[in-house]
């Protein structure tokens, strides 16, 4: 893999499924994941591999927003039955 200074890189967030803990990894942008995307990597709290879901800018959202966004899915399909 080219780690020189022309290759561009962002920062991607996974969430370890046993013990919620969120790691920042870097990754080429054109080597990007899809939302949920699963990989198995060490978790330093578990002490074991573990699978850590990758999460985007979603996770960095309060949970009231996530709430409100929910309810206006359960409304919106309300109204179309």
């Amino acid at each position: 893999m080219s780690c020189g200074r022309k290759t561009k890189t962002k920062p991607t967030y996974l969430e370890c499924e046993n013990c919620k803990n969120v790691v920042t990894i870097q990754r080429r942008l054109s080597k990007m994941h899809g939302h949920n995307h699963v990989k198995h990597m060490y978790c330093y709290k578990c002490k074991q591999v573990t699978p850590h879901i990758e999460k985007k800018e979603e996770l960095f959202f309060p949970e009231w927003i996530k709430e409100s966004d929910t309810e206006g899915v359960q409304n919106a399909n309300n109204d179309i039955n």
